[in-house]
């Protein structure tokens, strides 16, 4: 109602006269308002009404959020002081323990390098009386030991004496023997070589009657006629060839010497292993008996 009295008295209703009318005095008469331009300022006051409500709240909040902040500031800046106070406070009980510690340091410092002053003096005293006694062990040593290399080489040189004597024992005893074997030796092979050639011979002549007894004479041969043939045997005694090497100069003797050596295989052979081996080729001359 406020308003819409407000909204009546505020008209200019004279401005709505026609210029150049004549004015004249009119009764007073009701005015129709708009309805619609009513409520729309009705709307637009009480929008105002409600944005001026909203800034002082939004306000409030503003002045309460930075009282609180002021009031977190506050009790941050008293525990900093309250923490600051506390570590310059653990400061000065870390400097007395220090300091103690430091005096107590010095202290043990000084009594040790007193005790180890001692135990130098002691060390260097008890290091000269073992330097003299090592000395004195060494004198002592030294005229031990050169009484024992003397008896060492005394013993040495009758230990030379006796091995150079027995050494040459030895080597005249070891020449005799050697002489002796070497005879022996001698010997045995004298005799061995006369019995292998005894044994040569006695199979050769084996060899040679046995031939003569396969050989048959051919006709129209002369009884002077004889050959030389190279005879190759095996250890049993079986002919494997045979050459004649010098001919009798009748080629029917020649073969028929040749066949005979064959007919007699296999031949009488020492039993002797060296001695075969000097019948593994053999030659003989054939003259007929």
């Amino acid at each position: 109602m406020l308003l819409l009295a407000v909204l009546v008295f505020s008209l200019d209703w004279q401005g709505m006269v026609k210029p150049g009318a004549e004015r004249k005095k009119a009764p007073v008469q009701a005015v129709v308002v708009d309805a619609s331009k009513l409520d729309s300022e009705i709307q637009r006051q009480k929008q105002l009404e409600e944005n001026k409500q909203r800034e002082e709240q939004e306000k409030l909040k503003r002045l309460e959020q930075r009282a609180r902040e002021a009031e977190q500031k506050r009790k941050q800046e008293e525990a900093r002081i309250t923490e600051l106070k506390r570590k310059q406070e653990q400061e000065v009980r870390r400097k007395k323990d220090e300091a103690k510690k430091q005096a107590e340091a010095k202290k043990k410092a000084e009594a040790k390098k007193k005790a180890d002053a001692k135990k130098k003096a002691e060390a260097k005293k008890k290091a000269e009386a073992e330097k003299k006694r090592k000395a004195e062990l060494a004198a002592k040593k030294k005229v031990e030991e050169e009484k024992k290399r003397k008896a060492e080489e005394k013993r040495k040189a009758e230990a030379e004496r006796k091995r150079k004597q027995e050494e040459a024992q030895r080597k005249a005893a070891e020449q005799e023997l050697n002489a002796r074997l070497a005879a022996e030796q001698a010997r045995m092979a004298a005799q061995r070589q006369s019995a292998m050639q005894r044994m040569i011979n006695e199979y050769g002549q084996y060899i040679k009657e046995k031939v003569q007894r396969s050989w048959i004479r051919p006709p129209g041969s002369a009884s002077t006629l004889s050959c030389t043939v190279e005879v190759r045997l095996i250890p049993s005694g079986e002919v494997i060839d045979a050459q004649i090497v010098r001919s009798s100069g009748n080629p029917a003797f020649d073969r028929s010497v040749e066949a005979a050596v064959f007919k007699a295989s296999p031949l009488p052979v020492p039993p002797d292993p060296e001695v075969m081996e000097q019948f593994r080729s053999l030659r003989f001359e054939f003259k007929p008996g």
